[in-house]
């Protein structure tokens, strides 16, 4: 395994619904990594041509986590790295890995300081994580039946978010704009017993991608939301990267106090008044965004390969290069989100190659492609006109 030409990443994914992998394995391909996944047939993970091996995984949650740490546990030194792609799937293996599996924990889970592992499943874990290493969050408590209006009001200002512990892609969020409005919300949430009552800080999103080896920030991509799918606590359809000094160091700060040891999706709310960057959300996955970094002058293949062997191809850049401004759309995405809101305008975009928009169709994996053109397909036709 110490042979730099066979550097070999294992890529995890229990869920088969979930489009995001699809992608990833051409990410560490095209950094030169030997690429095996370990998911179920069905599995976007295996929808694409990049992946040298493909392991067989239950789609039964438990059998799966028992085979993967079996397959671990047996046959580690075979992987180099074990990234996994997604929250469900951080969620099921961190549930059947022990405190004292420290070994066993920093080889498969995406950070390597076990005493941080209740951030991994937990937005309440999160939030005690980030109040215990000193980084700057919105004020919040975790909800009880007993909190009564002056336990909430006395530490937190409105608007409040609401937010289930476990959840993702904006699923389980609802902004509450007074204390009256508690009850009501909190019906509507699918899981109101482990909720973080968190306070609504205005400002402009700041969606960051960012990759870390033990502890270090190796590369990052900062961005300007420009498109939701739905609100602006629903997933992202098109974005502007740049690049974020002050992100940048608290990203490096963020990596060495957590222990953060893979790819991470991350939110910050930037108040302008205040000049501050206030950290909402740190997953320590994959996303849809980081295989269009490519598209950019700070690529995660470069940071993958130089994790791999040391060195990587990125040239030197100038300064403009270095803080040039990239628009991204996820071809997909857009187009659904075009549909869904008759933004006929931004559909014509896709259609002229407006900015160059043709390149962010995915037709270098046919596989990938006649995948997503089916799920667009089968996403028109439930559209109500």
């Amino acid at each position: 395994m110490n042979n730099p030409a066979n550097y070999t990443t294992l890529l995890v994914s229990y869920l088969d619904f979930f489009d995001a992998p699809g992608e990833i394995p051409f990410m560490y391909k095209k950094a030169g990594h030997r690429v095996v996944v370990f998911c179920c047939e069905t599995s976007w993970l295996k929808s694409n041509r990049f992946h040298d091996e493909w392991i067989d995984a239950s789609k039964d949650k438990q059998e799966f986590a028992l085979a993967l740490i079996k397959l671990i546990k047996e046959k580690g030194d075979s992987f180099n790295k074990v990234v996994l792609l997604d929250d469900e799937t951080i969620k099921l293996i961190t549930d059947n890995i022990g405190d004292d599996e420290v070994a066993l924990f920093k080889k498969t889970m995406p950070i390597t300081k076990i005493e941080n592992r209740e951030m991994l499943s937990s937005k309440i874990g999160m939030s005690r994580v980030f109040e215990r290493n000193g980084i700057k969050t919105p004020r919040y408590i975790n909800y009880a039946d007993e909190n009564d209006i002056e336990v909430i009001t006395a530490k937190l200002d409105f608007p409040v978010l609401l937010k289930v512990d476990f959840s993702f892609s904006g699923i389980g969020i609802r902004k509450c704009e007074a204390f009256s409005e508690l009850k009501e919300k909190l019906e509507e949430l699918h899981d109101s017993t482990n909720v973080v009552i968190q306070e609504f800080i205005t400002g402009e999103d700041v969606g960051v991608e960012a990759l870390f080896e033990q502890g270090k920030l190796i590369c990052y991509q900062c961005a300007r939301v420009m498109n939701y799918m739905n609100n602006q606590f629903s997933f992202t359809t098109k974005r502007t990267y740049y690049r974020n000094k002050k992100v940048e160091e608290i990203l490096i700060q963020l990596g060495e106090r957590v222990g953060l040891n893979s790819f991470a999706s991350i939110g910050f709310i930037y108040h302008q008044e205040r000049d501050a960057y206030y950290l909402i959300e740190v997953d320590a996955r994959t996303n849809s965004w980081m295989p269009y970094s490519r598209f950019t002058n700070h690529s995660f293949i470069d940071g993958l390969q130089e994790i791999a062997f040391g060195k990587t191809n990125r040239k030197a850049l100038s300064e403009a290069e270095e803080n040039k401004e990239t628009e991204i759309a996820i071809f997909d995405r857009d187009m659904r989100r075009c549909m869904k809101t008759k933004d006929f305008g931004d559909m014509l975009k896709w259609v002229y190659n407006y900015k160059g928009y043709w390149r962010f169709i995915p037709l270098y994996d046919w596989t990938f492609f006649k995948r997503i053109m089916r799920k667009m397909i089968f996403d028109f036709l439930k559209i109500k006109y």
